[in-house]
């Protein structure tokens, strides 16, 4: 069980990725008096000799952070940078048939960033290899955060507990 964490302005802290943490370290920052418990898991209590709590579902921070929005580089927010499409069939593939291929090879000095990286699925990584010959439909780039959060938004995410759809600004996932 996860615990939403939102900041001081009921948003939350980051979406890419998303502001979790789990119930044990939420009661935790609670007891240090850095967050407050806005929703709870009903069906969920952790139990002391004197205390018995639900697990927090949604949390708000005490202070205020000022996150930047940078796109952290990852293979999830590549993945859905390229929405979970293969740069070079062009076709779509579930997260674990996908692969991260470097269109200038690492062997060739290519770098491991935004500009250098696509999403491949791997059959076709497994032909291009550490070889120049295949070139990407689309060149890999550096997202803006926002559009970034647009994507993800119009995927399905995992949600935890019904109260944070309000929170993330996403409607329930009907599929």
């Amino acid at each position: 069980m996860n615990c939403l964490l939102l900041n001081k302005d009921y948003t939350p802290i980051s979406i890419l990725p998303l502001s979790i943490v789990n119930w044990q370290h939420a009661i935790k920052l609670h007891f240090l008096d850095r967050i407050t418990i806005l929703e709870s898991y009903q069906q969920h209590v952790a139990r002391s000799a004197n205390l018995a709590i639900h697990y927090p579902a949604v949390a708000v921070t005490n202070h205020y952070f000022n996150n930047k929005k940078r796109v952290k580089f990852s293979r999830q927010n590549m993945y859905l940078r390229d929405l979970f499409t293969c740069a070079y069939c062009n076709e779509t593939f579930n997260y674990q048939d996908l692969t991260i291929d470097h269109v200038v090879p690492r062997a060739l000095g290519g770098r491991t960033n935004w500009e250098n990286a696509v999403t491949a699925c791997k059959s076709c990584n497994h032909r291009k290899g550490d070889k120049t010959h295949m070139k990407p439909k689309v060149l890999p780039y550096r997202p803006e955060y926002w559009s970034l959060v647009s994507k993800w938004r119009s995927r399905p995410v995992r949600i935890e507990h019904p109260s944070w759809y309000q929170y993330l600004g996403i409607e329930p996932y009907e599929g």
